[in-house]
């Protein structure tokens, strides 16, 4: 079954081909992965419009968006307009109106929408690993990228979900004050289930820079790994590695092509001249994006962490 690391990938394929105008072949990667992502379908729309508009197909690409809403899958009305192509769309009725729709199933969203946690891996499992996704990601998606048959059968796991609402299926940690409350709740949850002796937080991206933080301040934390964690502000982690007391011991993973990775490369130094144990895993030729082998960086981050 493909993973979202292999969404990942293709993600970046896709991106090369759009930037070469090879809308082609865009168009039938694209329907491979609405066949093999079926959770993704809400940025897969998205992007097959923008691919339509690309091509100057403005009725094809209201067409693809009111379909995928049909189905249950919308994006925030706010991705429109960080996107100059659908400048296009604007003035268009049924643009307008589709516009209206997502705005009230947005809303809708964000009412219903609370923090979960979602429990994978061994029960009882004396390692457990409490995991942080992506901004506009979920709980399941991210959960695909720890689990192989070894680390199931090592690892208990608490993915948890963000209470903050941005699409169909995808939820973000933007607003500080209620990421915090989010994790505290299902962080204790986790806990309170598990009779785990040694608790591991990680994360990727956004929930990778909340998971130092967090790696960095709970008493029970033995340790972090964070994936391509993305800080826009260091200040707070200068904060937190002057206050450092637990003993954690953190692993941070980047890609070299990251836009994010010289902010990574500050954030090493800082650890470093606060004599905070750490492992910098540095990868060279891959950008913003999960390892393809990251199971195996993940058993490796675990045993550096516990040794």
């Amino acid at each position: 079954m493909p993973t979202y690391t292999h969404f990942s990938s293709k993600q970046q394929e896709l991106i090369t081909l759009f930037k070469n105008q090879a809308y082609n072949e865009c168009h039938k990667l694209l329907h491979e992965m609405e066949d093999e992502y079926p959770l993704m379908l809400d940025k897969l729309a998205f992007w097959k419009a923008s691919l339509h508009l690309a091509e100057g197909k403005k009725k094809e690409a209201v067409k693809t968006l009111q379909l995928a809403f049909d189905k249950g899958y919308w994006v925030s009305p706010e991705m429109f307009y960080m996107d100059d192509e659908f400048k296009a769309l604007e003035q268009l009725p049924d643009f307008k109106e589709l516009i209206r729709q997502f705005d009230e199933a947005l809303t809708r969203k964000k009412a219903s929408s609370r923090a979960l946690l979602l429990e994978k891996g061994h029960p009882r499992a004396k390692t457990g690993i409490y995991a942080l996704h992506m901004r506009y990601s979920n709980a399941e998606i991210f959960s695909e990228i720890f689990l192989d048959t070894e680390t199931e059968n090592q690892y208990a796991f608490g993915f948890a979900q963000s209470s903050q609402a941005m699409s169909s299926h995808a939820y973000v940690w933007d607003d500080e004050i209620q990421a915090k409350a989010d994790i505290e709740e299902t962080l204790s949850l986790f806990q309170e289930k598990h009779p785990f002796d040694d608790l591991i937080i990680s994360g990727g991206s956004q929930g990778g820079k909340l998971a130092i933080e967090l790696g960095l301040t709970h008493p029970s934390a033995r340790g972090f790994i964070a994936v391509i964690p993305y800080i826009k502000d260091l200040s707070k982690m200068e904060k937190l590695a002057k206050e450092y007391r637990n003993e954690a011991k953190g692993v941070i993973i980047a890609g070299e092509q990251d836009a994010a990775y010289m902010q990574t490369l500050k954030l090493v130094q800082l650890l470093e001249h606060h004599h905070i144990p750490h492992k910098f895993i540095s990868i060279k030729g891959m950008g913003h994006t999960i390892p393809a082998n990251f199971t195996q960086r993940l058993k490796e981050a675990v045993d550096y962490i516990l040794d």
